[in-house]
């Protein structure tokens, strides 16, 4: 099932797509599961799509992919030897929507990841139990800033991931996705830069979550960004990005120009979300 978050009017909500409607359901924590919620079911091209998920904290994983052609060994052991780096909420942006350039000192490079969207409050659940806890699978671009003088990732790592609209996410989630063997693409106008498939991850996605959870309870709505595959790049101003996974769907957002004027205001990233269509 496909299940997208939505804007219709003033409402707000989860809905199954349904072909070319969008039929209201809820998560029920205590079930596990999506359910109907009243309401009438509503065009997909009359409503607006929203990232699919509402999270207090996005939790990234690094260096979780093995190169290619490289051995299957290396799996961190615990929570310990596994990298994190948390993104604000601030930074999630919907589907179709443009990316916001943080400036002219960056250049922003895509990471295509599987994203996993927490369904019920957990606290050091067993990897065996973590898939009862997960609402749903999507895809994610964790865009990172990296400073244009060459000092690495934005001068500090905490600039680098955490600018307004640098996690889009979407356009929907999968709730029968086999994580194990999921296969990823990241396209820039039309080019091929990253192909790979969760099976390649060093540390399997209901083990991420296991992981995780050991450090941090986490709450519905909470974002795990599971790691990028080899051949991040360069992400041109006015270029289409395009994530895509098989099983889900994929994610499009375009470049903006860079911003710069001091006292800026606007909206949040989650809110600057697109059409249910390009």
């Amino acid at each position: 099932m496909l299940v997208c978050r939505y804007a219709d009017g003033g409402r707000r909500g989860y809905g199954r797509v349904d072909h070319d409607h969008v039929v209201p359901v809820e998560y029920d924590p205590g079930a596990g599961r999506w359910v109907p919620r009243p309401g009438p079911a509503r065009p997909l091209g009359e409503v607006r799509v929203l990232a699919p998920a509402e999270p207090t904290k996005i939790v990234c994983v690094a260096l979780n992919y093995r190169a290619e052609g490289a051995a299957g060994a290396g799996r961190p052991a615990d929570s310990a030897s596994m990298a994190v780096v948390l993104k604000p909420p601030s930074s999630l942006v919907g589907p179709w929507a443009p990316v916001s350039h943080p400036g002219r000192s960056w250049v922003l490079k895509h990471e295509a990841e599987l994203a996993v969207v927490i369904g019920t409050r957990c606290k050091r659940v067993s990897p065996g139990r973590a898939e009862a806890v997960v609402a749903g699978f999507t895809c994610a671009n964790d865009i990172t800033a990296y400073a244009r003088d060459g000092a690495g990732p934005g001068g500090h790592p905490v600039w680098a991931k955490h600018f307004d609209g640098c996690t889009p996410l979407g356009p929907w989630l999968a709730t029968d996705l086999d994580a194990a063997d999921a296969e990823i693409t990241c396209r820039v106008d039309g080019e091929l830069r990253q192909r790979g498939s969760t099976r390649d991850l060093l540390t399997p996605v209901h083990d991420v979550v296991a992981l995780v959870s050991e450090h941090m309870t986490l709450l519905p709505g909470d974002v795990i960004l599971t790691g990028t595959p080899g051949g991040s790049g360069p992400l041109p101003v006015g270029g289409r990005v395009e994530v895509a996974i098989g099983g889900v769907g994929t994610l499009c957002n375009t470049i903006g120009e860079p911003s710069g004027a001091a006292g800026e205001t606007g909206a949040a990233g989650s809110e600057r979300e697109g059409r249910s269509t390009p």
